[in-house]
C-alpha cells in the first residue's frame, strides 16, 4: 500500500505508526490518501472547520462512501485507515458509511463537457485535479529523452509480475500499466541505469 500526503510526500508500505503520525499533523486543508489495488482507497481532507472528511472507495463509483463529517473524529480517522490498511472486514461496521453521489464539482473526463480547473475529475476510477488528465495524456508523446548525447527510450510502468489484471495504476502519477509515466514521476524507470529517474545521477538533456 502507499500512503499520499498532501501530493507531497508518499509512504511506501506504511506502519500503523505512520499512519498515526500523519493523521495527527494533517493540517488544515491537507489531505491523506491511502491506497491499495486499483480503484481501492481511503482518503480523509482536514476541513477548514477543523472537522475532517473521510471517503472509501472499493473498486468503483458505485462502491465509493462517506461519513458524515459532524460525526467523526480523528481517532476514527487513524482507525479507519488502519482498518483499510490491515483489509479488515471490520471497515465496513466501524463507522456509518453513506454511499457517495457525486456532486456538480466532480465530472468524468469521457464526458465531453470541460471541467473547471477547479474541479475534480474521476480518471482511470481516481478523483484527481482536472489538469492532471491532461499531463497524463501528453506523457503518452514523449517517447524517449537524450541523455549524454544518446537517445534513450522511455520505459512504462510494467506490468507487476504478480498480477494478471493490466490496468495496475502507478500511485505517484495515475498511469496505467504499459503507459508511460508523468515526468516528474518518483517511480520511472531510467532507461539508462535501471535505478529511479528522479534519484539517479543520469542527466536529461535539454531538448
Amino acid at each position: 500500500m502507499q500512503l499520499n500526503v498532501n501530493d507531497s510526500h508518499n509512504v511506501n508500505s506504511p506502519s500503523q505508526k505512520d499512519l498515526q503520525i500523519r493523521v495527527a499533523e494533517l493540517a488544515v486543508d491537507e489531505f491523506l490518501v491511502l491506497s491499495g489495488q486499483e480503484g481501492h482507497f481511503i482518503q480523509t481532507y482536514h476541513n477548514s472547520n477543523g472537522t475532517y472528511q473521510l471517503e472509501l472507495r472499493q473498486g468503483s463509483s458505485e462502491q465509493h462512501f462517506f461519513v458524515d463529517p459532524k460525526e467523526i473524529t480523528v481517532e476514527h480517522i487513524e482507525r479507519a485507515f488502519q482498518l483499510f490498511m490491515q483489509e479488515s472486514s471490520d471497515l465496513n461496521a466501524v463507522l456509518d458509511w453513506q454511499l457517495l453521489t457525486l456532486g456538480s464539482d466532480v465530472v468524468s473526463v469521457d464526458d465531453d463537457v470541460p471541467a473547471p480547473d477547479d474541479a475534480l475529475v474521476e480518471y482511470h476510477g481516481v478523483l484527481m485535479s482536472a489538469d492532471w488528465p491532461q499531463e497524463i495524456e501528453e506523457a503518452q508523446e514523449r517517447l524517449h529523452y537524450i541523455m549524454h548525447g544518446e537517445r534513450w527510450d522511455r520505459l512504462p510502468l510494467p506490468v507487476a509480475s504478480n498480477q494478471s489484471e493490466p490496468d495496475e495504476l502507478c500511485q505517484e502519477c495515475g498511469v496505467r500499466v504499459t503507459q508511460f509515466h508523468v515526468p516528474g514521476c518518483g517511480q520511472e524507470e531510467c532507461p539508462r541505469c535501471h535505478g529511479k529517474l528522479v534519484e539517479c545521477s543520469c542527466e536529461i538533456d535539454v531538448d
